[in-house]
């Protein structure tokens, strides 16, 4: 256990036995500091400011006793003086001027020396004490960034600090001292304030996180949280009270922006949901447990109805998930959702759904992981689209290419089979501007009117050759051309190819007829089909090239474009 701290004490006299004395006597309560003269107790104590009592004899060479107390100063130290009765005018006159605590008269008593050395040492002690408080208590005024005051019974400001004065007048904190809320505020305010107080006053009760808003003297408007607590007296009645009010202006900002976030965020939930139920094609996202997070209204409808809460293993079996074939069951492991679920980008794959809710669907599926803000892998997401009626249509354009590879064979009869097709994409052309825009069979009317003029261009091209028809050779985008066969290439060449184009962005032009430009890239990708049995990737680049001068290149190899 730790003992007490002990206060120091300078005894001061220039008779040795007698410091002697006063030590042995008070050393056992007390830090004994002993001085023989008064110029070397004053060096002391300016040097010591933990010295508690100055004890010191009357009777000195080179200076008196309470001379020597007097000339202590500011210091805190209580002081005692030691004197005999010839000198208890000057002693006593010092008493009345304030400059010493107590004397004690020669030869003294040791109990009452003693006693009133305790009495000073422990007024050292309050005194100290008292003024570390009020040092506080003036840092927390001064420094706090909070307005606080304190007022009376009669609600008038006792003290404020700086930052209540700015609030309310921008001036001094003492030029509020006796005025009231209705002499410095508005008065709709400073009667709502006063009523307030007056409840706090009557009731002894605290109020607690009030918010008001306040018009400052430089124009501003800003909220303060108002906290009002009764101060009481010994007896426990309230004869005064403080406030602390703290500016919420920002918070009130930051309140009042989450509170628009929120309805922000809210609007934009409902306008997500909304483009997901609306959306042509099924959403499905699952988090890493497989837990559904997100099944749209059109994945219902692909996946067949509920329930959903189906483990990723029993996806296949229980929505009928077959592959092309519409024979064989998807391997669960090769799930495009599941393989998401562990951070595979699954690209595009064609799957043919079949259960109780879904009679029949071709639908291909492109699933992705999905992550946190903080990178981490937190499911998957899939795209379910129904390509039920472009496999249909597909298969109508094969069937188109066939009857183009006879018509090819049958040379001789393409001038009719031309005035054919002309008929057709008269039609055609007549049916596709009669459908609105948002006609479902628009895009179908679209891609009969593609596969007729591709079919015409074939004719034009056995024209040609038979020397019965005319090329059509102008100015075309070689780029535009390749992107314009690129979803009937990917149909042609099959799943099991991956097709891939590679187009210079600053390609130059080039003059020839589009439809043998077609042709020929459709020749050389069913060829790169054929020759890759198993799979594969076709890639298809256009670039500039410039070719060196070459004596006796044909002249058409030499020309640009």
């Amino acid at each position: 256990m730790r003992a007490e701290r002990r206060d120091s004490i300078l005894v001061v006299d220039d008779e040795p036995q007698v410091l002697v004395a006063l030590e042995d006597m008070l050393s056992d309560e007390f830090i004994v500091l002993k001085s023989g003269s008064a110029r070397e107790a004053l060096e002391l104590v300016q040097t010591r400011q933990d010295i508690a009592v100055v004890v010191s004899d009357q009777r000195m060479p080179d200076m008196t006793g309470d001379e020597l107390l007097a000339r202590l100063g500011d210091v805190d130290a209580l002081r005692i003086l030691l004197t005999g009765f010839a000198d208890l005018s000057a002693v006593v006159r010092a008493v009345n001027e304030g400059r010493i605590f107590a004397y004690v008269t020669k030869p003294w008593d040791a109990e009452d020396l003693r006693l009133k050395v305790q009495k000073a040492a422990e007024h050292f002690r309050l005194s100290r004490q008292l003024s570390y408080e009020r040092q506080l208590l003036h840092d927390l005024m001064n420094n706090v960034p909070d307005g606080i005051y304190f007022k009376d019974r009669d609600l008038r400001f006792l003290r404020v600090n700086h930052a209540f004065s700015r609030i309310v007048n921008g001036h001094s904190p003492d030029a509020l001292t006796g005025k009231t809320s209705r002499d410095v505020l508005a008065a709709d305010i400073a009667q709502v304030i006063d009523a307030e107080e007056r409840r706090v006053l009557e009731s002894g009760e605290p109020s607690v996180d009030l918010v008001r808003e306040y018009h400052l003297p430089d124009g501003s408007r800003r909220w303060f949280s108002e906290t009002r607590a009764p101060i009481r007296n010994g007896n426990g009645q309230p004869i005064g009270l403080v406030c602390i009010s703290r500016d919420m202006t920002e918070r009130v900002a930051t309140q009042e922006a989450l509170r628009e976030s929120e309805e922000r965020s809210r609007k934009q939930s409902q306008l997500l949901n909304s483009i997901l139920q609306s959306m042509g094609e099924g959403v499905v996202a699952v988090d890493r447990a497989g837990q559904f997070l997100l099944f749209n209204q059109q994945a219902a409808q692909l996946l067949g109805p509920g329930p959903h809460d189906v483990l990723p293993e029993e996806w296949s079996s229980r929505y009928g998930i077959l592959l092309p074939d519409r024979k064989t069951p998807l391997d669960p492991a090769t799930h495009p959702l599941l393989r998401a679920m562990q951070g595979e980008e699954v690209r595009e794959i064609e799957v043919f759904i079949q259960n109780a809710g879904v009679p029949g669907a071709s639908v291909a599926i492109t699933a992705t992981p999905l992550y946190d803000h903080e990178d981490r892998l937190v499911g998957g997401i899939a795209l379910l689209r129904d390509v039920t009626v472009q496999r249909r249509l597909e298969r109508e354009l094969l069937h188109s290419q066939k009857m183009e590879a006879i018509g090819r064979l049958a040379g001789g009869i393409a001038h009719d089979f031309n005035n054919l097709l002309a008929v057709i994409a008269s039609y055609g052309e007549l049916v596709f501007q009669e459908l609105g825009e948002g006609d479902p069979h628009r895009p179908d009317i679209a891609e009969v009117l593609a596969a007729t003029h591709r079919a015409a261009s074939l004719t034009r091209q056995l024209l040609a050759f038979s020397r019965k028809g005319l090329l059509q050779p102008r100015v075309i985008d070689l780029n535009e051309v390749v992107s314009g066969l690129e979803r009937m290439l990917q149909r042609i060449i099959g799943e099991d190819i991956e097709l891939r184009t590679l187009l210079a962005p600053s390609l130059g032009a080039i003059r020839a007829d589009a439809g043998q430009i077609e042709q020929v890239i459709l020749n050389l990708s069913v060829n790169a089909r054929d020759a890759m049995p198993t799979g594969g990737r076709l890639t298809i680049e256009t670039a500039n090239v410039h070719l060196p001068p070459q004596a006796g290149a044909p002249a058409a190899l030499q020309t640009p474009g």
